[in-house]
């Protein structure tokens, strides 16, 4: 539903997807295949979209279950974990429902993973290019952004920005476009093709259910305002962390709790569940494995459960079940913040 292989392939015959999205039919692309990602992204998937359908969505499914595996193969050996662990881990992992969801959507959070995983590279310049990669899902883009920035400075950020700057050119030089024409399409069309009312629990969704003026300010300008601040604070407090591992659990975290993401998204609590493991005997630590199933597993027991009560076949998060989640999501990453402090409870 949410491959990028229609847009790709509007690209590849020298059509705007962004435009095509926005002032024509739509006739053209499949499912929810909306551009909402950046230009680049349509250049990574320019390759897939010659093959066949339904041979590229079968490559693609597979691209997925190996960036899986190697996500859970990178954290846990970063984790120390043994063998068995990580089989466990890898098991709970492909039965969860974001990745099984993601695997289904042909989304694009696996990609986003590994290249979250750069951290555990020593070349920064390496590290923030590969990081770099996972702003093509915008949603990605400010934690990791404020991140780099306090961590490797402006020529970090630069560095980091280099994947995404790139494609915007090649794409607009493909389609004979204008640069400042083609620069803030993404983001209007992402503006326009996400679905809000599915995101799971953060605080951009918190803020946009109330509609209010102040100084004459557009409610949304607002928000926009307020979780870039918190997103600010909140990514140079991490980026003091001297655990690598800590770093990428709280960066992912923060991404959840800030801005909206559907529940394929939540397979990033990989790094979350691996730290957790890791440091099982602390109270904190089981405090925190309980908050991942419930988000991988207990939020589709409770969606079925509400599904069967009320007879209807998708079900919309409440402004309640957002709040809870969006409590829970804090829970997580103050627990994980502290999981190592000497004053933790221990069983």
């Amino acid at each position: 539903m949410d491959y990028q292989y229609s847009p790709a392939k509007l690209f590849i015959d020298k059509i705007n997807p962004y435009e095509y999205y926005l002032y024509e039919d739509r006739s053209k692309i499949i499912g929810s295949q909306y551009p909402v990602y950046s230009h680049s992204a349509y250049i990574f998937f320019s390759p897939f979209s010659l093959l066949d359908w339904e041979i590229s969505r079968f490559v693609w499914s597979i691209i997925n279950i190996i960036l899986a595996i190697l996500c859970i193969l990178i954290i846990s050996k970063k984790a120390k974990l043994e063998n068995h662990n990580m089989i466990i881990i890898g098991c709970i992992f492909f039965m969860s429902t974001p990745f099984r969801n993601c695997i289904g959507n042909g989304q694009l959070s696996l990609l986003v993973l590994i290249s979250y995983c750069s951290l555990f590279l020593d070349n920064s310049i390496k590290r923030n290019f590969l990081l770099g990669i996972s702003y093509m899902k915008y949603s990605f883009m400010p934690v990791l952004a404020f991140f780099v920035f306090f961590k490797d400075g402006f020529t970090g950020l630069l560095v980091s920005g280099l994947f995404c700057l790139v494609g915007w050119i090649i794409f607009s030089l493909y389609l004979d476009q204008s640069l400042l024409h083609t620069i803030f399409q993404p983001l209007t069309v992402g503006l326009k093709g996400f679905d809000s009312t599915l995101a799971r629990g953060d605080l951009f969704t918190i803020l946009n259910r109330y509609d209010y003026n102040l100084f004459n300010i557009k409610s949304s300008y607002w928000s926009i305002f307020l979780v870039t601040v918190v997103t600010f604070f909140l990514a140079k407090q991490v980026s003091s962390k001297k655990d690598i591992l800590l770093t990428l659990n709280l960066l992912l975290v923060i991404n959840l709790l800030t801005f909206g993401h559907l529940i394929y998204d939540y397979l990033i609590l990989l790094p979350t569940l691996v730290y957790s493991f890791k440091n099982y005997n602390f109270l904190k630590a089981k405090i925190s494995i309980f908050i991942v199933l419930y988000f991988w597993f207990g939020i589709r027991i409770y969606e079925k459960i509400k599904s069967y009560i009320s007879n209807v076949d998708i079900i919309i998060p409440s402004n309640y079940d957002i709040f809870i989640n969006f409590i829970l999501l804090i829970i997580l990453y103050f627990v994980n913040l502290n999981t190592k402090s000497s004053s933790l409870i221990k069983n």
